[in-house]
């Protein structure tokens, strides 16, 4: 990434509470006006991380530098940044107009300036005419836009949000989720998201940040993370995902040939990131990936007999759970119902083949 690009830069950064370690030699490069996500399960060290960006907790070792600059030593309130919280942190007795602008007082602005100022944001937040409102007259979702608007009111050149959408119910979250991406193209400057909904990761990151255990285990893009995640754990923590084990026979041509025993075939993949021959590798396949058959295909290599298990109607997918023969593995199946619908009645107990392209399966490094 070319450095003048670069908006944020964590190098080896580490936080230790006591023995504990909560982030262990975190690197990062977050670009400028980039959409960024830290996505992890509780414990995972992403809401430290973000609060050592923020200036509320300092770093045990490494560096932190904003636009070029270190900022360690800065304190919070002068970080060019502001901070966006799961429970909005509204003030009770202010309106809208006089929470939004609560951060302008410092800026000794005359008045028209100021009320220019929060009139633009409540157009930007799509709450014109709300200014005189009280705090208990706002929805959730009114609410989160208030806090969003405040925070973006001063101009930082950074907005961090811990779980800003975590206490909106789903359907009020997805709209968000939607006006928060588009409020961050408009403004264009950079947002980091910490977050443990991997859908709203996706739905909202130009790249993510997968971490675990206080480590980032991998950044990539939405796709790059769904479609070639690194590790197992990587790939189990995003989507949904099946996992089988595989014996390396050969490699040649950037290629390998592999042995599949749950699946009782054999198969060629490409060897990035493969094992030595004769040694046992992880490999991970989506559950959309495989094609549900009732008979035997023709043509392809990785057919496998299973007995359907469990079929769950879900709207415009149907999900199934089948058990592969040769192994008694239970694997995911995902298929759009329309094709669903076209095998007709399928009961718990029948006899299915399931199929797939040779690139569907995704070889895991070792976490």
């Amino acid at each position: 990434m070319n450095q003048d690009d670069t908006m944020i830069s964590v190098q080896h950064v580490g936080k230790r509470f006591g023995t504990f370690t909560a982030v262990h030699d975190a690197c990062l490069d977050i670009r400028r006006g980039e959409f960024f996500s830290i996505l992890g399960a509780s414990g995972s060290g992403k809401t430290t991380l973000l609060r050592i960006l923020a200036g509320f907790e300092a770093a045990s070792s490494g560096a932190v530098f904003i636009d070029g600059g270190q900022i360690d030593s800065v304190p919070p309130h002068q970080r060019p940044v502001n901070m966006v919280f799961q429970n909005y942190a509204i003030f009770p007795h202010l309106n809208v107009a006089d929470n939004i602008g609560f951060g302008l007082r410092k800026l000794k602005l005359g008045r028209s300036e100021r009320r220019a100022r929060i009139d633009a944001m409540l157009e930007m937040i799509k709450l014109p005419g709300f200014g005189d409102r009280q705090a208990d007259q706002l929805s959730g979702g009114q609410r989160q836009r208030v806090a969003l608007a405040r925070a973006l009111i001063l101009r930082p050149k950074v907005l961090l949000l811990d779980e800003p959408l975590g206490a909106l119910d789903k359907q009020l979250r997805e709209q968000m989720q939607l006006e928060l991406r588009a409020l961050q193209r408009s403004v264009g400057i950079t947002f980091v998201l910490v977050t443990h909904d991997q859908e709203e990761a996706l739905t909202l990151s130009d790249r993510i940040a997968v971490m675990a255990d206080g480590r980032v285990l991998q950044v990539d893009t939405p796709a790059g993370l769904y479609e070639r995640p690194h590790s197992r754990r990587v790939a189990g923590f995003v989507g949904n995902m099946n996992f089988l084990t595989a014996k390396v026979l050969s490699q040649a041509n950037g290629a390998a040939r592999i042995d599949i025993p749950d699946c009782g075939t054999t198969c060629s993949i490409a060897t990035e990131r493969l094992a030595h021959c004769g040694r046992d590798i992880s490999l991970a396949i989506r559950p959309e990936r495989i094609t549900l058959l009732r008979e035997r295909p023709v043509s392809p290599a990785s057919a496998v007999a299973g007995v359907l298990r469990d079929r769950m109607y879900l709207g415009e997918r149907t999900h199934f759970q089948v058990e592969l023969e040769p192994g008694g593995t239970t694997v995911a199946v995902s298929s759009s119902t329309m094709k669903a619908e076209r095998l007709g009645r399928l009961d718990p107990g029948a006899q299915v083949w399931l199929s797939w392209p040779d690139d569907a399966l995704i070889p895991l490094s070792d976490d």
